[in-house]
């Protein structure tokens, strides 16, 4: 439900004779990858940026450049680990000090400790990335970015107040810049509809989510995976409000959205809005379709678990499932498969190693 700002960064064209060909080239595949992004195919978006970091001949700049953007793709994917190690070796690769790469790469390293759950670490680094990104001349895009993954971080802590803060801080500083970064709107938006629905405002939180929906629409279409977030947060919103209909329909498009990409890089988000189906039926006594929407679920949550901490509550859901159909042994050994999973997960640092 909360959005991480995801967009590559803007292509650095620098000047060098001797690499003009190798330069060219990796240029040239960066900004296939990134338009590959940008429509969605990730599969090949990653082609593209893992090819240009195999040119011979490229330079440490650039190849800080491309592993940012990769991480970037592999962030979006919720890939942690190898969104972690793109980044932490780009940082080392910054021999020029840019004040504003280096913050937007610890940006991106603060969004993933907080994908990872690393919540004091994503606070730290985003903070130093804050510091840095204040410093004069501000870019809006790049502070109001960091103070959104600021406020995500704060979010997954339950501290829904101090979250809310660093969103609308987002929103002044983009405002304040003009109207030209209203697209950097929209995760700003949809996390304060978040907000808003964790503390049982919801009213005010559809209005916030439908905001982010129409403008990510606008800009990218009514069928890219940028709406997900946006869609699945509008389907608890519903299903708290009972309009259980309405919570389907979120659902469901989210799940065909996803469903496009095949192979799909998108195994976690699509077991999370299943189990969001799932649980709008359950909420109705559609036990029957439940079973359905939560099997699948459980089938890919199964494989994702270490991949994705939220993963165990997908297994949760389908033993209440259980417990609903008259099964208790089975929601007790589901249950109990839950419990060992948050304990492994727990124990196990996931954390990229250099």
């Amino acid at each position: 439900m909360l959005t991480i700002i995801r967009k590559i960064p803007p292509l650095l064209f620098l000047v060098s004779f001797s690499t003009v060909v190798t330069a060219q080239t990796v240029s040239n595949l960066r900004e296939l990858g990134a338009r590959e992004y940008r429509a969605g195919h990730y599969a090949e978006s990653e082609s593209y940026f893992r090819a240009a970091l195999q040119e011979a001949g490229i330079d440490d700049q650039r190849r800080a450049e491309v592993l940012s953007d990769l991480g970037t793709l592999l962030l979006d994917q919720e890939r942690s680990v190898e969104a972690e190690e793109a980044y932490t070796k780009a940082l080392s690769l910054q021999k020029k000090a840019d004040k504003r790469v280096t913050a937007s790469l610890l940006r991106h390293l603060g969004a993933v400790y907080s994908l990872q759950r690393r919540d004091e670490e994503a606070i730290s680094v985003l903070q130093r990335a804050l510091k840095i990104a204040k410093t004069p001349p501000v870019n809006a895009e790049l502070t109001s970015a960091i103070l959104n993954s600021l406020g995500v971080a704060y979010f997954r802590q339950s501290r829904l107040k101090k979250a809310e803060q660093f969103f609308r801080q987002g929103l002044e500083t983009l405002a304040n810049a003009g109207n030209k970064f209203e697209i950097y709107t929209a995760p700003l938006l949809n996390n304060l509809g978040a907000v808003y629905c964790g503390r049982r405002k919801y009213q005010l939180a559809e209005e916030f989510l439908i905001r982010s929906l129409n403008i990510t629409a606008a800009q990218f279409g009514p069928l890219h995976t940028a709406l997900i977030d946006s869609l699945d947060g509008l389907g608890v919103v519903y299903m708290k409000l009972g309009r259980y209909a309405e919570a389907e329909a979120q659902y469901q498009r989210a799940i065909d959205i996803l469903r496009q990409h095949s192979p799909s890089p998108f195994d976690v988000r699509i077991a999370r809005s299943q189990k969001g189906l799932g649980d709008t039926y359950m909420q109705e006594g559609k036990l029957a379709e439940a079973e359905i929407a939560l099997g699948e679920a459980v089938r890919i949550a199964r494989s994702n678990l270490t991949r994705s901490p939220d993963m165990v509550s997908v297994l949760e859901s389908y033993s209440r499932l259980l417990v609903l159909m008259g099964k208790p042994q089975e929601a007790k050994d589901l249950h109990s498969e839950a419990q060992r999973a948050r304990v492994t997960i727990a124990s196990t640092v996931r954390a990229f190693k250099p």
